[in-house]
């Protein structure tokens, strides 16, 4: 009698198991290791300024430091964190941490994720723009505080990028300023970008979303207690059947 809803469980496991194997991140970390960008200053050390183990047919350019000093500093072996200064008190438009990537794939831009710090003087405010048509100049994505600890600034579901008349390749535009502070620096450790596919984003919510009224069967959330009325989201049994609802 518990066979259906053991295949169940499979079903539901193996679909959200897809869904991550569809999954792609670039990774910014800017390592000590040699490749044909790296960031060099006199006080600090050398760093690659491209993605690590980039993903098939998803390309991330080097970033880009318009309008400030740039030096890579260790955290742990190997691994840089990389130290800016010079920005304004108020952001300028020549003054950014920019980025770029193409892909032939469509894609959905599931996550932008930021992990960064500043000094004690550092600019305290950090300004962040996205644009997933590479045609298209960068509207405000957020603006968030800047802490004197690590900390990871997230944005998600940024939407399917944009096609382009004319080229087989689709990509976004990132930029960061930094801005309101002293002459401290702002220092970047790592950022990654997770995509999945634009069918696969669509496909999945459509098969698991439900109506948990239909028929008459009772409705359990996962503690046992009976669901009545609209369901919050979550996941529900009932009799031989587990609904998820978005």
């Amino acid at each position: 009698m518990q066979a259906p809803k053991i295949l169940s469980i499979i079903l539901v496991a193996g679909t959200l198991y897809a869904e991550r194997a569809c999954a792609q991140t670039l990774n910014y970390d800017w390592l000590n290791i040699p490749c044909i960008d790296n960031l060099n200053c006199w006080n600090g050390c050398s760093a690659c300024n491209l993605p690590a183990d980039a993903p098939l047919n998803f390309f991330g350019t080097n970033v880009l430091w318009e309008g400030m000093d740039v030096c890579p500093h260790p955290i742990t072996t190997a691994n840089n964190a990389v130290y800016t200064t010079g920005w304004p008190i108020e952001p300028q438009p020549g003054v950014f941490v920019g980025l770029s990537t193409a892909t032939l794939g469509d894609v959905h831009i599931d996550s932008v994720v930021i992990r960064h710090r500043r000094s004690a003087d550092g600019p305290q405010r950090l300004r962040v723009q996205f644009s997933n048509d590479v045609m298209q100049a960068p509207t405000l994505l957020g603006d968030v505080d800047v802490t004197q600890t690590y900390v990871e600034t997230v944005f998600t579901d940024l939407g399917c990028l944009n096609a382009n008349p004319g080229s087989e390749f689709r990509g976004f535009v990132l930029r960061m300023q930094a801005y309101q502070g002293g002459a401290g620096d702002w220092q970047i450790d790592a950022m990654r970008i997770v995509t999945t596919p634009c069918a696969a984003q669509v496909g999945i919510a459509e098969n698991f979303q439900r109506d948990l009224e239909e028929g008459t069967r009772q409705y359990v959330d996962v503690l046992g207690r009976p669901i009545q009325g609209q369901p919050a989201p979550g996941l529900y049994i009932g009799g031989r059947k587990r609904v998820q609802v978005l």
